[in-house]
């Protein structure tokens, strides 16, 4: 069997929903793009800024 691969911004949101965090605060950068991008395809947790 083989398992699908997810990016590691995709499996620290999925962490963090099983923590029950609704809500990231922060602002956006370069550094931070990889996790911007997963967080458009995920629609359970919002980023405020």
């Amino acid at each position: 069997m083989t398992q699908g691969k997810i990016t590691a911004s995709a499996a620290m949101l999925n962490v963090l929903k099983t923590w029950g965090v609704d809500t990231i605060y922060g602002i956006p950068s370069g550094t931070l793009s990889s996790l911007m991008d997963a967080l458009a395809e995920d629609k359970d947790i919002r980023f405020l800024q």
